[in-house]
């Protein structure tokens, strides 16, 4: 940025310039607004012409893991097998018409087995090298294509490396770079010292980086210093630490800030193609797909400012840099080393990263089946193990969010779980414990003493007081909502729970009358608003944002009469034949009838998620039965539009809005993992409010329907049905 100065004793010139100059100024000098070169007419200089035009291709091969458990003469059997599969992916791209093509990081898929047996990788890596540079060079070489792969190497000094290849269009090896940055699981490989470089005829002069490399920005950095107008990336992983589309942005940044061409081939999902404007032009789809591009490596570099335009921009790019103040970036101990401990030793990252490839792994998905055949204690047992001996790792983070669930389900398969009510029989004094943010037991001398504590009643003509009370409640009045056909809808109350709350349990007492018409929606309903209100918010068949707003709700669905969630939120399924976005359900249970003309205790639970995570939770007990609980990962079952039917496999639906129509999908038998509740995409977004509330539209004219409630209370903990005062007593 240029600085604005002024003489000593001077007037600030920039006193004197208006808000819209000042903003005119910034952006002539940053490029910031500025006509683009396709729009900025004779000014704009015409695009380069490049040299030569090359089609090059990434490849995104389907996992091809090597058993671990496998003697070396059997992995390189296995190799072998790879190898033919390869060479099939390898002539895909050559008859393409692809002058290069790039293999991931790990071709051959012998990590696993390298961590499983690190005294003995020279018995299998030399020759499998060997092959694979053989076998997939003479494929490539038929094509005349440039081929870049990627296996960890033995050296004859007996240091190993993560080594990617470049292979000219004769099959021979043009040149190789050992991975520089190691993670610290891979420090046990030796590193690599430098970024070299490589001139390839007709694909320009050639970088590469392997997976943690790009996570530096330093590395294609030094690439490009060297005149590097293509970086392939053999990876198996990103360009960033962190969740969402980070990585992707990282990626197209890399690029960008270099002004390369960035080749990302990655097993499985996420090879692309880059160009030196950041842009995407191609991207793999699906196992052994091929993400291919016709680019010109002296091209697609234009660049600069309102002052300036280059046709290739490393021509300032590079010459205004500042290499002098950049010393700290070759202190091997910065400063912020000393703020920033690690929480592992190089040598504990070695053995957790070869415990969680193997015999982690596989007993992890050992914990797993336990869990699925309701073996939860075995599952706990297990699962404790694996954060123990893997900490840290990803072993350690998802068996903790397992030991969450499974804790949870034990404690709701308890056929008495202690509840907050099991204190406090009758509810007497409920409201005073600290658990408790909110109790309503319509104890009050009139209507008004009830409406009172809320901040929003509707209908009052339909509300009242009647001498109905469940058993066991320590009071003697109930709310009455009354709704006579024609005559309005019904009524309700509604509050703010201040200030907000990430986890809540909601416990009303309700009966309805034997002659009750259908219910269009019902509620005790908790959820959020952003930012809170004193009254509530409508949105029928519109999907919330998730910054916004979301609704969470148990309802006795319609003629059926069943008890079920009736939720909205910001991932909520669409339903057709517009995609409109009802209020999606998750227990399907015919068994959980409404019981009418009785005191019915229902109980839920909402549990908010972490933001840029799906963890979020819901549960339901009725009459203290623990009848539902979904959460990231459990139950499993299939979508059908907005209804998740649990413990079903076979052919699901779903509304695509990218169609704008059905999109079909097969599940395994016995159903996919539950995706999680995202209720919220900001922090911002909480449990803020309560709803109590009957709503019918569908009564015959003149048709009385009565619903009461009783005993409302909410709490951060289970709370549980009521318990008598004695027991004698009612």
């Amino acid at each position: 940025m240029i600085a604005l100065q002024r003489p000593k004793g001077s007037m600030d010139m920039l006193h004197l310039l208006s808000k819209p100059c000042l903003s005119v100024l910034c952006a002539l000098f940053l490029g910031v607004g500025q006509p683009t070169p396709a729009s900025a007419g004779d000014d704009a200089p015409p695009a380069p012409k490049g040299k030569s035009v090359i089609r090059v291709a990434a490849a995104q091969p389907r996992n091809r893991t090597i058993d671990y458990r496998l003697t070396p003469a059997e992995a390189l059997a296995r190799v072998d097998a790879s190898l033919g599969e390869l060479e099939k992916l390898v002539h895909k791209a050559g008859e393409a018409g692809c002058g290069a093509v790039a293999l991931p990081e790990d071709t051959l898929g012998l990590l696993k087995w390298e961590v499983a047996h690190p005294t003995r990788l020279r018995e299998v890596l030399p020759e499998a090298v060997t092959r694979m540079l053989d076998r997939l060079g003479k494929a490539a070489a038929k094509h005349r294509m440039y081929l870049v792969c990627c296996n960890d190497t033995v050296e004859p000094d007996g240091t190993s490396h993560n080594t990617a290849f470049l292979l000219g269009r004769d099959g021979k090896e043009i040149g190789r770079y050992h991975k520089v940055n190691l993670p610290l699981p891979e420090q046990g490989h030796a590193r690599g010292d430098r970024f070299p470089v490589f001139e390839a005829p007709g694909l320009g002069t050639v970088g590469m980086l392997i997976c943690y490399d790009m996570v530096f920005p330093e590395a294609p950095r030094c690439l490009a210093l060297q005149g590097a107008d293509v970086i392939f990336h053999p990876t198996l992983g990103g360009a960033a630490i962190g969740d969402g589309d980070v990585s992707l942005a990282a990626f197209r940044t890399r690029a960008v800030e270099n002004f390369v061409w960035l080749v990302v081939a990655q097993r499985g999902r996420g090879s692309m193609i880059i160009s030196p404007q950041g842009k995407i032009v191609a991207q793999a789809e699906g196992d052994d797909g091929l993400a291919i591009a016709d680019i010109d490596p002296a091209g697609s570099r234009q660049g600069g400012d309102a002052f300036n335009m280059q046709q290739d921009m490393r021509g300032r790019l590079f010459r205004e840099r500042v290499p002098a103040a950049y010393g700290v970036l070759t202190d091997p101990n910065p400063p912020v080393l000393a703020k920033v401990p690690s929480n592992v030793t190089r040598e504990e990252a070695i053995r957790i990263m070869a415990a969680g490839l193997t015999t982690g792994e596989e007993r992890f998905r050992e914990a797993e089946a336990l869990a699925r055949a309701g073996k939860t204690d075995e599952a706990i047992r297990l699962f404790e193990e694996l954060c123990e001996e893997c900490r840290t790792s990803w072993i350690d983070r998802r068996g903790r969010e397992r030991l969450e669930r499974l804790r949870q389900v034990k404690q709701d398969a308890k056929p008495n779980t202690a509840g907050i009510a099991d204190g406090y029989p009758g509810d007497a004094g409920i409201e005073k414990d600290p658990r408790v943010i909110f109790a309503e037991n319509f104890e009050a001398k009139g209507l008004a003493g009830v409406t009172s504590r809320w901040e929003t009643a509707s209908g009052p003509d339909n509300l009242s007081l009647s001498a109905d009370v469940p058993a066991g409640s320590g009071g003697k009045q109930s709310l009455l909502v009354t709704h006579v056909g024609g005559q309005g809808t019904g009524g309700q109350l509604f509050r703010r729970l201040k200030p907000g709350y990430d986890k809540l349990y909601a416990r009303f007492y309700v009966k309805f009358d034997p002659e009750c018409a259908p219910i269009h929606h019902f509620g005790t309903n908790i959820g959020g608003y952003n930012p809170p209100t004193s009254w509530p918010q409508g949105g029928a068949g519109l999907r919330p944002a998730g910054d916004k707003t979301f609704t969470v709700g148990v309802e006795p669905f319609g003629n059926n009469w069943v008890w079920d969630f009736y939720t909205y939120w910001c991932e909520m399924r669409g339903s057709p034949p517009r995609g409109q976005t009802w209020g999606n359900t998750f227990i399907r249970d015919p068994k959980l009838k409404v019981e009418r003309s009785k005191w019915v205790c229902v109980e839920f639970m909402v549990k908010m998620n972490d933001v840029g995570d799906s963890n979020g939770e819901a549960a339901l007990w009725i009459d203290g039965k623990s009848v539902g609980h979904l959460g990231k990962g459990f139950p499993k079952g299939k979508w059908v539009y907005d209804k998740f039917q649990r413990g079903e496999g076979g052919e699901g639906i779903r509304w695509s809005d990218a169609k704008s129509g059905p999109e079909s999908f097969t599940v395994p038998e016995g159903g996919a993992p539950f995706d999680g509740f995202r209720w919220r995409t900001a922090k911002e977004l909480n449990l803020n409010y309560v709803w109590l509330y009957v709503y019918i539209t569908k009564a015959v004219k003149g048709h009385v329907s009565r619903v009461w409630f009783d005993d409302v209370v909410i709490a951060t903990e289970y709370i549980g049905p009521l318990q008598r005062r004695d027991p004698g007593g009612r």
